[in-house]
């Protein structure tokens, strides 16, 4: 829970962050309009090709959806909320996945409602509910793959072993559904190069195998977990820059096949694209150490600490040399919303400014209202 203090660069110019705190007060969470086109394009850019299907679940808020729709993104959606809230901000059901392998019964009924088709599976009993609650659905089946090094395990809850992978498909088949495709997720974040390639590999020999019992399958979903730094510096080994130049070869080859390839980056694109402005509310002396109480913590938009394991990085406004190690608390009254311990930070006193840069994924998308406290006001700028 360690957030030293490595840089004071903004993600935004002081003066336009202090005038937006004049107008909507703290916390505020703030989301950079170019900066979000910026990333998609950049992903564009180094995975020509592949159909990105922006994660929902990273950020739903309507403004990033309009604006990667603007795009034209299509969009990762697991649930009834989420295909409903971009059905209903005008985006067409060919331009979602049901990227969920368990679903409820009522977001199978919706999605069948609206015409939404292409979805995930990765067991027998799914099978057997989409059969029932949408038979005209084109079915993903989804893989394990390695997960060494990556943030969260994805394949520890999903997926089937890919040698069990042609009997999923072929009782597919047997049901009188439609399998069209294979998909896998090596974690998130993923900086393994390996990952990727074992599982690329592990497609296509499946896509092989279903060849020769008449399944003729068209796409390979590669899912997400791509790095939150977008450009490769001088020695970056994790960054999507860095991490495409290596695997993109691998997946050209399905393209030059004719295969249609698809993603679902969510952090990525919307990681960098957000920054958090919260406030000093309180200070105490606790045992030798400085402790400020902010008016947001880890029942907020710093959710991403406990749940996505995220390390951020704590600017403060006001500008000091004598920097001192201090201790981060949330606003509410129970003891585990502590943010961060030994931040390096000058004397700050009630109402200082704190900025938390790259805080756009599975933050506020977590958020909650414990303790009576109000979410941040989102602001697109």
């Amino acid at each position: 829970m360690k957030g030293l203090v490595v840089s004071k660069k903004l993600p935004l110019e002081k003066e336009k962050i202090v005038e937006l705190v004049k107008v909507y007060d703290t916390p505020l969470f703030v989301i950079l309009r170019e900066r979000l086109i910026e990333n998609f394009l950049a992903f564009t850019r180094f995975l020509p090709g592949v159909q990105p299907f922006y994660a929902v679940k990273a950020n739903p808020h309507p403004e990033i959806i309009r604006t990667l729709d603007t795009l034209g993104s299509c969009f990762d959606v697991a649930s009834k909320q989420e295909v409903q809230l971009v059905h209903e901000l005008g985006i067409g059901p060919e331009r979602m996945i049901f990227a969920n392998t368990i679903k409820r019964k009522k977001g199978l009924a919706f999605a069948r409602e609206i015409g939404l088709k292409l979805m995930t599976y990765d067991n027998l009993n799914e099978l057997y509910k989409i059969q029932k609650v949408h038979p005209e659905a084109k079915l993903l089946l989804r893989i394990t793959s390695p997960s060494n090094g990556s943030g969260a395990n994805l394949s520890y809850k999903f997926g089937v072993d890919p040698e069990e992978a042609l009997f999923l498909l072929l009782r597919a088949r047997e049901m009188g559904l439609q399998p069209v495709g294979v998909s896998f997720h090596a974690g998130s974040p993923c900086y393994q190069v390996e990952s990727y390639l074992v599982s690329l590999q592990a497609v296509r020999k499946i896509f092989s195998e279903a060849r020769q019992s008449g399944i003729e399958l068209s796409i390979v979903d590669i899912g997400g977990g791509f790095p939150l730094k977008i450009y490769q510096e001088e020695g970056e080994q994790r960054s999507l820059e860095s991490l495409a130049s290596k695997i993109y070869s691998h997946i050209e080859s399905f393209l030059q096949e004719g295969y249609r390839v698809i993603a679902e980056p969510g952090r990525c694109i919307v990681g960098s694209a957000c920054f958090l402005v919260t406030k000093v509310i309180g200070k105490a002396l606790r045992r030798g150490k400085v402790w400020y109480y902010l008016d947001e913590g880890i029942y907020g938009s710093l959710s991403a600490i406990p749940f996505d394991k995220a390390s951020p990085e704590f600017v403060p406004l006001r500008e000091g040399n004598g920097l001192q190690e201090a201790i981060l608390a949330g606003p509410t009254c129970d003891s585990l919303d502590v943010i961060a311990k030994d931040v390096l930070l000058p004397e700050l006193g009630l109402d200082d400014l704190i900025v938390v840069p790259d805080i756009g994924a599975y933050s506020i998308a977590s958020a909650t209202n414990f303790n009576g406290f109000e979410k941040p006001t989102v602001v697109m700028v």
